[in-house]
């Protein structure tokens, strides 16, 4: 403690001489008063009349500069394309100008003018769409995975320079919080002008220079053509081997006041639905870690989803949005989607057991998966520049039905019902107070409750669960609740010492969970009886109560920002086993500072660090002591001994960027380091995986090393990019009761190129290379995995109307004894006649019926034949209703 009171007292004493950034604001209006937007504001140094900054009014006419250097006299000025120009002589102080701007026509002699594919204005880079789009993209997705700089996820996440981004807008509004793949997946390329990439993004303008921010946000411009206006959009689709559908119809609306995206979407062709459902920027406390219990099935392979997907799914999405003020509006948004899957394969699962010993467990799996999902969304927003208020409700339904049947010495059937209830709600409140100072709450609550059953048949395991005795029915039953309150309150900026701004974070909450589990048996009759042992039983409540206090320490100065962070919490959690009759305690209080800078080298080269150190305890996913039945393989039961993680990590990034030459380079160094009191390992007993704990010091390290490369061409319209990645993971784990130190390696190395060209053809590749190998305890290297995935394809304009498209996949993969490559060929044909597209397609032309893989998780690795889809022909017909 003491070593980190003497940093943070150097930090102060070194930084209270140093001057603050200087804030020139203003807003711009025309002769009426209303706002004037996209108009340019310099702010220059006398007498040279250097520029130091820059900014455009945005559309409310507010514009924001900010100096740090020290001469005393600036100038300031405004210039458009329609206005007249305006400047005046100001001091070097905070200060507040606005300006009444004075149009003026301007005769302009004949020009010619080209757009340029890309340009930037401080922290804005604007993509014009029409550049990078062809006639074969639909929607906007699909020209978004063009641009350089732009990554597009296999799950449809979006990413800028290797960063995630926290917001998607829609001409400045968010519509659609997170779930941005219903805009992605529904809105026409030909609707949208410009996409516009918002750098360092603060989507809370109450904390524009108080909290910083190191993602990006994407904004769509959308043509005038596409604005006020409903259009309805849909498609039919019909195909063949088997009978095949793919139907859509969306309807859209985009005004300035009021925003709608509504669609319906249904097929069997192995289009994933979920994919375009799911929340990128969530900030929802539940996760997964609740669902104890599996069905034991196929895993999915390595390739493009439609290849191995049997789905029949049905989605539909309301998303509304209605400003009811300047900078407020209303958000109400409901999912429902209905999705059945099928999947089938073969599986070969080797587990280490010591030395050179494996056991080797082979499956012939086949399961159904049935899923229905509801959820709504309100939210009401309010962000001005001084006050911020943003509730978000949500609720949420979801009910699972997993059914499976696997082969091994006998057949095994499965079956799961998982109904689950969530509820979410979330209020943040801030308020300013003069340049930076001010207050903010924020509260959450939640609830979920997750009943679930596994049954299995015929009865297994009848020397642990039926006395010896053969059975013919075996049925777990687990039910969690989780509840948890949260409430953290900053004061902004009370205290300042030269340039550093001291903000105190205060936070309290508490969280509930319980867990209860039954097993149950039955014979020939079928009548359930459950099992009295209290080993097969679980009654557990779990509750974490924790406060924290801290300061948050933020220093501005020229092109440098840190935030330094040092929090102290207390933790209280309280164990109660009724079946054990036995309650345990743990306190603890943790110093878990964390440490953010960021360097603004020059306009173009971004330097970003972090660190921090965090504690974690017991879930009560680790704590019960009574068995249960995870799938039919797999038993758990843990010794209800309290674990603590304590861990450190951060990392290293650095990101280039020429916006005129369309060059995008970034790249960082990460690194984890963590501890536990309790190591976890697994017991074999036949094919059945007992999983365990006992209590002994133990460690894990992660450290990895990624780039990328984007770099667009105007010659041929090339566009190409490479991204680069090595891992290496090391831990320890439990197995047949003896300690096993293992590494994990990993070296992912992916590229892609496209380019256009002549007029008539566009072509493009993407390709991955990928290696992954293990080492454990002292043993030699195991024979490494290498996979290689191509994709080329090429889309070939035969007049204005009518385009063919050629598509070729191949997969390799060294692991696999038999079937080591897989290849796919596809072809389209296309005809577009005013807003109506007409699409042949026939995939998977060579019939390739199956999919071979292999790869390693952890101590074990896994081999796989799945089977996927064979050669179909499908017809779509999309055309615009209005």
């Amino acid at each position: 403690m003491k070593n980190y009171f003497t940093a943070y007292l150097f930090i102060i004493l070194i930084s209270y001489n140093l001057q603050a950034q200087t804030i020139i604001k203003g807003n711009i209006t025309d002769s009426k008063g209303n706002p004037y937007p996209d108009i340019c504001v310099i702010l220059r140094v006398l007498p040279d009349s250097t520029i130091v900054s820059y900014d455009y009014s945005n559309t409310e006419g507010n514009y924001n500069l900010s100096y740090s250097g020290r001469n005393d006299k600036l100038n300031l000025s405004i210039s458009g394309l329609q206005i007249v120009s305006q400047s005046k002589n100001i001091e070097n102080i905070n200060s507040i100008f606005n300006f009444t701007a004075q149009e003026q026509r301007r005769i302009l002699k004949e020009v010619v003018v080209k757009s340029a594919k890309i340009w930037g204005a401080k922290d804005t880079v604007n993509y014009l769409v029409s550049s990078f789009s062809n006639k074969s993209d639909i929607v906007i997705g699909d020209v978004l995975k063009k641009m350089p700089g732009i990554r597009v996820s296999e799950s449809g996440q979006i990413s800028y320079q290797g960063e995630a981004i926290n917001k998607f807008y829609i001409e400045n509004l968010d519509l659609l919080g997170g779930r941005y793949g219903i805009a992605t997946n529904n809105i026409s390329a030909k609707d949208v002008s410009t996409v516009q990439i918002l750098e360092n993004h603060q989507p809370i303008r109450a904390l524009t220079n108080v909290r910083q921010s190191n993602n990006a946000a994407i904004n769509l411009k959308l043509k005038d053509g596409a604005k006020g206006t409903l259009t309805i959009m849909a498609q039919l689709g019909i195909g063949t081997s088997p009978l095949l559908w793919e139907n859509v119809l969306s309807g859209m609306y985009f005004a300035k006041k009021r925003q709608n995206i509504t669609t319906y979407k249904g097929n069997n062709t192995g289009a994933n639905l979920f994919k375009e459902l799911t929340s990128f920027t969530s900030t929802n406390s539940f996760d997964g870690s609740n669902n104890l219990l599996s069905v034991q099935m196929p895993s999915p392979p390595y390739i493009s989803q439609n290849r191995y997907l049997f789905n029949n799914s049905n989605a539909a999405t309301v998303n509304n949005l209605i400003k009811t003020g300047e900078n407020s509006q209303v958000n109400f948004n409901v999912i429902y989607l209905n999705d059945h899957e099928n999947r089938k394969s073969t599986s070969v699962s080797s587990y280490y057991i010591l030395k050179d010993s494996t056991l080797v467990i082979d499956e012939d799996m086949k399961s159904s998966k049935n899923t229905n999902r509801l959820e709504t969304e309100l939210r009401y927003n309010q962000n001005d520049t001084n006050k911020y208020l943003n509730n978000y409700l949500n609720i949420q339904g979801l009910w699972t039905d997993n059914e499976g049947d696997v082969i091994t010495d006998e057949q095994v059937h499965q079956q799961m019902k998982n109904p689950a209830f969530m509820l979410a709600n979330t209020f943040n409140y801030i308020k300013k107070k003069g340049q930076d100072r001010g207050y903010e709450i924020r509260s959450s609550l939640g609830f979920k409750s997750s009943p679930q059953s596994l049954t299995i048949q015929p009865g297994l395991y009848p020397y642990i669960f039926n006395g010896g005795q053969e059975y013919s029915i075996l049925k777990q039953n687990v039910r969690t609740n989780n509840f948890y309150f949260n409430n953290y309150l900053v004061l902004l900026s009370p205290f300042a010492l030269g340039g550093v701004s001291i903000d105190p974070k205060f936070e309290l909450g508490f969280e509930n969970k319980n867990l209860r589990s039954d097993i149950y048996t039955a014979g020939n009759d079928e009548n359930l009886l459950v099992l009295p042992a209290d080993s097969l039983k679980n009654n557990l409540n779990w509750f974490k109560y924790y406060g924290s206090v801290g300061i948050s320490l933020r220093y501005n100065y020229k092109n440098i920002k840190f935030n330094l962070f040092l929090p102290v919490s207390y933790h209280l959690l309280h164990i109660n086993n009724r079946i054990a009759a036995d309650t345990s305690t743990l306190q603890r209080v943790y110093f878990q500072p964390s440490l953010t800078v960021k360097y603004q080298i020059t306009s173009r080269v971004e330097l970003n660090g972090s660190y921090s150190f965090y504690n974690q305890m017991s879930d009560i996913s680790t704590l019960y002591t009574g068995y249960v039945l995870q799938n039919y393989r797999s038993l758990n039961h843990y010794d209800n001994r309290l674990s603590e993680l304590n861990a450190n990590g951060g990392n290293v990034s650095l990101s280039y960027k020429d916006v005129i030459h369309m060059f995008f380079i970034s790249g960082g160094i990460f690194y984890n380091n963590s501890k536990k009191n309790i190591l976890f390992g697994q017991t074999l007993n036949g094919i059945l995986n007992i999983t365990s704990s006992i209590e002994q010091d133990n460690s894990s390290e992660n450290i990895s090393v990624k780039g990328q490369i984007s770099k667009g061409i105007y010659l041929m319209g090339i566009v190409f990019s490479i991204d680069a990645s090595y891992g290496k993971y090391s831990s320890e784990q439990l197995m047949q009761n003896q300690l096993v130190k293992y590494k994990n390696n990993v070296v992912n190395i992916a590229g892609s190129l496209s380019s256009k060209p002549a007029s008539w053809l566009f072509l493009n590749y993407t390709g991955t290379w990928n290696k992954s190998w293990n080492k454990i305890g002292a043993n030699e290297s195991s024979s490494p995995i290498r996979t290689f995935v191509n994709n080329v394809s090429a889309d070939l304009y035969l007049s204005k109307m009518l385009s063919l498209n050629a598509n070729y996949e191949h997969y390799y993969n060294n692991a696999i004894p038999v079937h080591r490559y897989n290849s796919f060929t596809d072809l389209a044909i296309k005809y577009v006649w005013k807003d109506m597209h007409i699409s042949l397609s026939w995939k998977n032309i060579f019939n390739t019926d199956n999919y071979a893989s292999a790869y390693y998780n952890g101590i074990n690795s896994y081999r796989h034949v799945y089977e996927i889809r064979g050669t179909n022909i499908l017809l779509k017909i999309k055309f615009k209703l209005r």
